[in-house]
Protein backbone atom coordinates (compact mmCIF):
# COMPACT_ATOMS: atom_id res chain seq x y z
CA UNK A 1 0.00 0.00 0.00
CA UNK A 2 1.44 3.25 -0.55
CA UNK A 3 1.78 6.07 1.38
CA UNK A 4 -1.07 8.00 0.03
CA UNK A 5 -3.24 5.12 -0.04
CA UNK A 6 -2.81 4.75 3.37
CA UNK A 7 -3.09 8.29 4.21
CA UNK A 8 -6.44 7.98 1.76
CA UNK A 9 -7.36 4.69 4.32
CA UNK A 10 -6.66 6.54 7.59
CA UNK A 11 -8.51 9.63 6.40
CA UNK A 12 -12.30 7.90 5.64
CA UNK A 13 -11.87 5.89 8.90
CA UNK A 14 -11.54 9.50 10.69
CA UNK A 15 -13.88 10.83 8.84
CA UNK A 16 -16.85 8.10 8.91
CA UNK A 17 -15.82 7.89 13.09
CA UNK A 18 -16.55 11.87 13.52
CA UNK A 19 -19.80 11.56 11.34
CA UNK A 20 -21.25 8.63 13.09
CA UNK A 21 -19.88 10.19 16.67
CA UNK A 22 -22.22 12.60 18.99
CA UNK A 23 -21.20 15.52 18.38
CA UNK A 24 -19.79 15.08 15.15
CA UNK A 25 -16.25 15.89 14.52
CA UNK A 26 -13.07 15.92 12.33
CA UNK A 27 -9.89 15.96 13.74
CA UNK A 28 -7.83 19.58 13.35
CA UNK A 29 -5.01 17.54 11.44
CA UNK A 30 -7.06 17.03 8.24
CA UNK A 31 -7.80 21.45 8.12
CA UNK A 32 -4.26 22.54 8.98
CA UNK A 33 -1.71 22.03 6.31
CA UNK A 34 2.17 23.19 6.80
CA UNK A 35 1.70 26.85 5.97
CA UNK A 36 -1.38 27.53 7.68
CA UNK A 37 0.39 25.67 10.70
CA UNK A 38 3.55 27.85 10.47
CA UNK A 39 1.01 31.47 10.04
CA UNK A 40 -0.70 29.99 13.36
CA UNK A 41 3.11 30.02 14.84
CA UNK A 42 3.37 33.25 13.91
CA UNK A 43 0.34 34.50 15.41
CA UNK A 44 0.47 32.68 18.80
CA UNK A 45 4.31 34.79 18.52
CA UNK A 46 2.57 38.33 18.63
CA UNK A 47 2.15 39.79 21.79
CA UNK A 48 -1.66 40.48 21.06
CA UNK A 49 -1.87 36.60 21.39
CA UNK A 50 -0.90 36.75 25.10
CA UNK A 51 -2.77 33.53 25.73
CA UNK A 52 -0.37 31.09 24.84
CA UNK A 53 2.36 33.01 26.81
CA UNK A 54 0.27 33.54 29.86
CA UNK A 55 -0.73 30.19 29.54
CA UNK A 56 3.01 28.42 29.41
CA UNK A 57 3.86 30.27 32.47
CA UNK A 58 0.67 29.13 34.53
CA UNK A 59 2.00 25.50 33.38
CA UNK A 60 5.76 25.89 33.96
CA UNK A 61 5.21 27.55 37.61
CA UNK A 62 2.83 24.99 38.55
CA UNK A 63 4.43 21.71 36.87
CA UNK A 64 5.20 20.75 40.01
CA UNK A 65 1.95 21.08 41.85
CA UNK A 66 0.38 19.39 38.36
CA UNK A 67 2.27 16.06 38.95
CA UNK A 68 1.22 15.86 42.25
CA UNK A 69 -2.10 16.10 41.19
CA UNK A 70 -1.47 12.92 39.03
CA UNK A 71 -0.20 11.37 41.23
CA UNK A 72 -2.98 11.29 43.51
CA UNK A 73 -4.94 9.88 41.22
CA UNK A 74 -3.30 7.15 39.79
CA UNK A 75 -3.72 6.62 35.75
CA UNK A 76 -4.77 9.61 33.87
CA UNK A 77 -5.22 10.40 30.06
CA UNK A 78 -3.04 13.58 29.22
CA UNK A 79 -4.66 15.57 26.51
CA UNK A 80 -2.86 17.92 24.26
CA UNK A 81 -2.90 21.32 26.00
CA UNK A 82 -3.87 23.21 22.90
CA UNK A 83 -2.84 23.94 18.65
CA UNK A 84 0.91 24.72 17.99
CA UNK A 85 4.08 23.35 18.72
CA UNK A 86 2.92 21.26 22.13
CA UNK A 87 5.49 23.83 23.80
CA UNK A 88 3.42 23.85 26.55
CA UNK A 89 2.67 20.30 26.79
CA UNK A 90 6.37 19.37 26.41
CA UNK A 91 7.03 21.47 29.74
CA UNK A 92 4.33 19.22 31.75
CA UNK A 93 5.58 15.83 30.16
CA UNK A 94 9.48 16.43 31.18
CA UNK A 95 8.35 17.43 34.42
CA UNK A 96 6.04 14.17 34.54
CA UNK A 97 8.82 12.11 32.78
CA UNK A 98 12.31 13.59 35.26
CA UNK A 99 9.95 12.62 38.29
CA UNK A 100 8.47 9.41 37.13
CA UNK A 101 4.57 9.72 37.29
Amino acid sequence: MTKQETFQLEFENHVTEGLKAFPKFLSSKYIYDDRGDELFQQIMALPEYYLTEAEYNIIDTHKDNLRKVFNTHGAFDLIELGAGDGKKTKVLLKELVTNKV
